[in-house]
């Protein structure tokens, strides 16, 4: 190396190892901390108070510790943030150039109490008229507008204009919010946040953080991942952004984000990929933070989890069942909640469970705003049939009405009874088309007020636990004077069976059903109560000669073939079916009888006719 240039580098060293022992001795650390008090105050109103150590640096950075470090805001008596230890380092050869970049902060144990701004009360609309309602709604839309147009006007990024911080790191940390209407307290540890090569410039940042919600659930959180800010257009970029919470449901819910958050508009835009326990999904969110947020949602997923009510936001988690407090049907629907909902969603779900039933290969899209629930799509799979229906919900006013319409096909009748947890009664398959409206402030209310026609069809229907046939047998022998010989089947076989039903104020009426076995045709008419499970059902028999072939003693001859034979039923779907049904003889006597006197009758008047016109 050339001699001119070793002399300048030994004098550099020589004056920086001079600089790095004189500087701290010649800097008086009282003298500094006061003036950056004294300029704090004088700025923002803030009292700096240090109780503990302070120390300067100069190698490798130029950098100051304090220890039980408090700040006081402007009017607060007592300090609102307090810091068991904080160091700033900056880097010596940029400050040369007249720059600042910081090459590290460290704070360990901050305290931060803080009382939140009073929320604006809600508006209650449970006692609100329909009129006060509908002014709601348009005040609340232009409300909506407006804040929409004036998005991000107080939203810009609060920093300086320069940002280069090569290492951020929070220890140890708590935050507690104070609600000043409950006193309620909010607190969240921050375990550790750690943030390398901060920067408005939009390069990646990468980020770390592990924070845990007290409460009496508490929620753990854990994120990590990198992020990008542009101080210009007001852009926050996320690079997969991995969010790990505890807590919230019995299995950990993760999320993964990519996507961009515009400040200005109070928009974000996101690609998810999400998973708990076993159920997986991905899609693209929108999420619109204005007077009441907007949520749009296209989502896949292998299963339905209630977990994900979350990604419609608060309102949506309100207005689900509370798993806490099991419904009777009787509470008021939780209309104030929905009418809280701004939702868009397209869902995609390889299997979703409605308790008691699962639907698969479940497509839907729906929309929510201002109470009203739009159901455009619903289509999937349920137990071997295929389920398509449309539905709206409108709770805008104070009495909710529902209107759906809708098929299913080929419904596999003893697994949706066995879902249900009931006897299986019946077996084949089902179809139904239904268009059904109904009103009602509660989930009683809204079933009892259920009408409109139902349309039901079967295939291979087979009722368990009763025969028709030998019921009908045992009346025929009877009135033959004679005794069966036959077993017959515990079951019944059905070659057709459908009704045209009808329903009126929560109560399923036939009109009529038509069956038909063999030997005998039957037609039904009554009802099923929806709420109570209380029916009450009568069928008309017609026989025919084939009858016999069951039993010897079921012999149906011309006289009885002439009359219907009537069966009665009536009882409690939770009820033993043994008990339902019975044939009314003595029906059947009276009608033998009439239907003998009207023989004789015409008999006689044949016999004088005769003798008239000869």
């Amino acid at each position: 190396m050339p001699r001119f240039i070793l002399i300048p580098a030994a004098i550099f060293i020589i004056l920086l190892l001079a600089a790095m022992i004189l500087v701290p001795l010649l800097l008086d650390e009282k003298k500094v901390l006061d003036i950056a008090t004294t300029q704090l105050q004088e700025q923002t109103g803030a009292t700096l108070t240090v109780d503990g150590e302070t120390s300067l640096s100069l190698f490798p950075v130029l950098g100051v510790s304090l220890e039980k470090v408090s700040l006081a805001m402007p009017g607060e008596t007592e300090p609102g943030i307090t810091v068991g230890a904080l160091s700033i380092g900056v880097q010596m050869m940029p400050l040369l150039s007249g720059s600042v970049e910081i090459d590290s902060i460290s704070v360990d144990g901050l305290n931060a109490k803080i009382t939140s701004a009073p929320e604006q009360a809600r508006a209650d609309t449970a006692r609100m008229s329909d009129e006060e309602l509908d002014a709601f709604y348009a005040k609340r839309r232009e409300a909506m507008s407006q804040a929409g147009e004036n998005a991000g006007a107080e939203a810009a990024l609060a920093v300086p204009l320069a940002l280069n911080v090569q290492e951020l790191t929070i220890t140890d940390s708590r935050i507690e919010t104070l609600d000043p209407e409950s006193q309620e307290v909010t607190a969240v540890d921050v375990i550790r946040l750690r943030a390398t090569g901060l920067n408005l410039d939009q390069q990646p940042i990468p980020l770390s953080l592990t924070i845990r919600v007290d409460g009496e659930q508490p929620i753990d959180a854990a994120l990590e991942g990198q992020l990008s800010i542009s101080q210009e257009s007001q852009q926050v970029g996320l690079g997969d952004m991995k969010l790990r919470l505890g807590g919230i449901t019995a299995e950990p819910l993760e999320i993964t984000a990519n996507g961009e958050v515009d400040i200005k508009r109070q928009i974000a835009d996101l690609q998810i990929a999400l998973q708990t326990g076993p159920t997986r999904g991905n899609g693209k969110l929108r999420y619109a933070s204005f007077e009441s947020p907007q949520v749009d949602a296209n989502l896949k997923l292998n299963q339905f989890s209630p977990a994900l009510l979350a990604l419609a936001g608060p309102d949506a988690a309100v207005a689900s069942d509370d798993e806490t407090a099991p419904a009777t049907g009787d509470e008021p629907l939780p209309l104030d909640a929905i009418r809280l909902i701004d939702t868009r969603a397209r869902l995609e779900i390889e299997k979703a469970v409605f308790a008691p039933h699962t639907v698969e290969n479940v497509k839907t899209s729906l929309r929510a705003l201002e109470g009203v629930i739009t159901i455009a799509t619903f289509s999937g799979e349920v137990h071997g049939g295929k389920l398509d229906l449309t539905a709206t919900f409108n709770g805008r006013h104070n009495t909710a009405v529902l209107k759906t319409q809708g098929k299913v096909e080929n419904l596999d009748i003893a697994a949706a009874l066995d879902a249900m947890e009931s006897e299986p009664l019946f077996s084949g398959t089902a179809s139904l088309d239904w268009k059904l409206d109904g009103k009602g402030r509660t989930t009683n209310e809204l079933i009892a007020g259920l009408r409109g026609p139902i349309e039901f069809t079967t295939g291979e229907p087979v009722l368990r636990g009763m025969s028709v046939e030998g019921m009908l047998c045992q009346a025929v022998a009877l009135v033959n004077q004679e005794q069966l010989t036959s077993t017959f089947p515990a079951d019944t076989s059905f070659q057709t069976l459908g009704a045209s039903l009808r329903l009126v104020d929560g109560k399923l009426k036939l009109s009529p059903l038509q069956a038909k076995l063999t030997g005998v045709q039957l037609t039904g008419t009554g009802g099923l109560d929806l709420l109570s499970q209380d029916f009450k059902v009568t069928f008309k028999a017609r026989l025919s000669p084939e009858l016999e072939e069951t039993d010897r003693a079921c012999r149906v001859s011309k006289r009885l073939t002439a009359i219907d034979w009537p069966i009665k039923c009536k009882g409690n779907t939770s009820e033993d079916p043994q008990g339902w049904c019975g044939v009314e003889t003595d029906e059947i006597v009276a009608d033998l009888a009439t239907n003998e006197a009207k023989r004789a009758v015409e008999k006689e008047a044949g016999k004088l006719l005769d003798k008239l016109f000869k």
